[in-house]
């Protein structure tokens, strides 16, 4: 009886201090710079060179999303095809993508120019590509705006696979208006989109994990200023703790005022910001222009320093 309320006592106080795991500082500092996603398995079924093949959603004129090889230098100019499976482009335009331990792909909705091809309804719409067959269908249809409103026609914008947690997250602007954030944050589970927790409040772009700073931490970009913020991880992935302001992209490169579309650590910890404008309107993916920008953590300042 005495191990039961013991035992009891012990669930209740982890409970109420968020259930932290411990992490070694080894394994904290490698979260974001070891990657674990692996190629779709049926990449070698399409005829493409696997080793120069990669995910688009960015072709002109074709909608949804695209497998592309590459030349394999600038004299192959017949080295660059193209391939699609046809369930690829039935949900409109895409945007974010993100591949997970097992070669799954995840993308989303996203309209471009317009939104004959991406209805309102359907922004919220994560989808997954099943990496034996190819096939793509809806993983999960997460909670939509509560009104539609013309100064926002978008709602994911952002997808990311943590290789540590083995989450799936997921940003979305979702009924956000000019004034108002009703941004979310999901954090799901991969393999069956069950959403395990969220942060509200919050309307970013890129997403990724990180532990170079000693802490796991999500990393991500607003979509409304050209600040990146972050906040803290359980090893399982759920959110604790405040959102903390890291730096800012303001005054930098050639537009001053970019926008973080994407966030990835590189093989040496520095983090890489691939900075777009971005201000809720509506543009062909051709007329996007992205630069990247390169910040290192100093870890006796305890801050990120701007690096290029």
């Amino acid at each position: 009886m005495k191990s039961l309320l013991l035992i009891s006592f012990l669930c209740s106080y982890w409970l109420l201090n968020g259930c932290k795991e411990k992490m070694s500082d080894e394994e904290v500092a490698q979260i974001g710079i070891t990657q674990c996603q692996q190629q779709p398995q049926f990449i070698p079924g399409t005829g493409l060179d696997p080793g120069r093949a990669a995910f688009s959603t960015s072709e002109k004129r074709t909608e949804g999303l695209v497998l592309v090889q590459f030349p394999k230098d600038n004299a192959d100019t017949a080295g660059r095809k193209v391939w699609q499976d046809p369930s690829w482009k039935q949900f409109g335009y895409m945007g974010p993508i993100t591949t997970d331990d097992n070669g799954n792909v995840y993308t989303a909705p996203i309209p471009v120019i317009n939104v004959l091809d991406n209805k309102s309804d359907k922004q919220n719409i994560i989808y997954k590509v099943d990496s034996k067959t190819g096939t793509m269908k809806a993983l999960a249809n997460l909670p939509g705006a509560v009104k539609q409103t013309t100064e926002n026609p978008f709602g994911l914008l952002g997808l990311y696979f943590d290789c540590h947690g083995l989450k799936l997250y997921a940003s979305s602007v979702a009924g956000s208006e000019r004034t108002i954030t009703n941004g979310v944050i999901y954090a799901l589970d991969p393999t069956d989109g069950k959403i395990t927790d969220k942060l509200t409040g919050t309307d970013a772009l890129g997403l990724c994990v990180g532990g170079i700073t000693g802490q796991k931490r999500l990393y991500f970009g607003s979509s409304r200023t050209s600040d990146i913020f972050s906040v803290e991880l359980t090893k399982a992935g759920k959110f604790t703790g405040e959102v903390k302001k890291e730096f800012t992209l303001d005054m930098l490169g050639p537009r001053g005022d970019d926008k973080a579309r994407r966030i990835r650590f590189d093989k040496n910890g520095e983090l890489m910001i691939y900075g777009v404008e971005f201000n809720y309107n509506l543009t062909a993916p051709s007329e996007k222009q992205e630069t990247v920008y390169r910040f290192r953590y100093d870890e006796e300042e305890k801050k990120w320093i701007f690096v290029q």
